[in-house]
């Protein structure tokens, strides 16, 4: 026997009661996971397009921020420039520089200074005043002369004649021609051997910061040799007696006494020197020199520019070569 229940009969009606709770509990979950759905892809593209807009902004505030540091460079050529000019044109013995007054006004420091969303900050250093590590070897060959001014030089900042001896052999051989190591020095034979090898180049120095790599060199020693030395092109066969320290004086000078050298740098800040000849009968007697490597004006300097702007920052130097007109642009690093 079989029963069967009309569409309004009580039993179907609750058998609909039934049904419809389970269909409406169905529909609002796949409602809410079309919404969560929705919300996720949202927002990967709304972080997607943030990142590619901070990426964008923050490339256009780093090529801000080097243009700024650009300008600052820029900047120091027009002083350098115009310092030669009013040197040339004021003084019949040529142009001069020094640290202070009328012609040392080129050594200024820009403090950070706010510029629209940045700021900007540089300085100019004289580099012609230092020795230039770079002619203790010429086209290859020592240059003797040349390493007996570096030798003297080690000594003066410090270091004992056999430690000098040691270290002047071991730069040497990092950028002489041949691979065959001088009595203290050191060959690609000897860095191979080092846990982090780094062959000598056999060339000039772009840098004195190379010297970190040479046997025998440390930070501290690099940093007690920095105020004195530098990388230059070859040509720089001369140091400002203006400027340069007591312990360059003192290496250049053969049998001058640091101490004699320091109370010719106190003495020159009252007055400096206007020409070599008056340099070398200022100085005492029974010294040798070469007035040939002898100068009161510089080539050489160093153009330095920080700049920020907006998230970037950029940290600019540029080797600067003077001569009749605007400073060349020897080499550009970004630090």
């Amino acid at each position: 026997m079989s029963v069967t229940y009309s569409a309004c009969s009580p039993f179907a009606r609750r058998g609909l009661a039934r049904r419809r709770p389970r269909q409406r509990g169905a529909a609002i979950l796949m409602a809410i996971l079309t919404v969560a759905l929705v919300a996720a892809v949202a927002s990967a593209i709304v972080a997607e397009h943030g990142a590619a807009i901070e990426q964008l902004e923050g490339r256009s505030d780093q090529a801000q921020a080097r243009w700024l540091a650009r300008g600052a460079v820029d900047w120091a050529r027009n002083v350098l420039q115009f310092t030669k000019v009013r040197g040339q044109r004021e003084l019949q013995t040529g142009n001069i520089d020094t640290l202070t007054g009328k012609w040392g006004e080129w050594a200024i420091r820009v403090p950070p200074t706010p510029v629209d969303e940045g700021e900007l900050s540089g300085e100019i250093e004289e580099m012609s005043s230092r020795f230039n590590v770079n002619k203790l070897v010429n086209l290859g060959v020592v240059d003797v002369a040349q390493q007996a001014i570096f030798l003297r030089l080690l000594v003066n900042i410090g270091l004992s004649e056999s430690v000098a001896d040691a270290m002047s052999d071991a730069v040497i051989d990092w950028m002489d021609a041949d691979d065959r190591p001088r009595p203290k020095g050191a060959e690609s034979a000897w860095y191979a051997e080092q846990r982090q090898v780094i062959l000598p180049p056999q060339a000039a120095l772009l840098s004195i910061n190379e010297l970190l790599a040479v046997r025998g060199m440390t930070p501290a020693l690099l940093e007690r040799l920095r105020p004195h030395i530098t990388a230059l092109p070859s040509d720089a066969d001369r140091i400002n007696v203006n400027i340069a320290t007591a312990e360059v004086l003192a290496a250049y000078i053969a049998n001058l006494s640091l101490v004699q050298a320091r109370k010719i740098v106190l003495d020159r800040q009252q007055r400096f020197f206007t020409t070599v000849a008056d340099f070398t009968a200022r100085l005492p007697a029974g010294n040798s020199y070469n007035a040939t490597q002898l100068d009161v004006q510089s080539r050489y300097f160093q153009a330095t520019g920080r700049a920020t702007w907006g998230v970037a920052s950029t940290h600019m130097q540029v080797l600067l070569r003077r001569d009749q007109g605007r400073p060349e642009i020897i080499r550009e690093t970004i630090l």
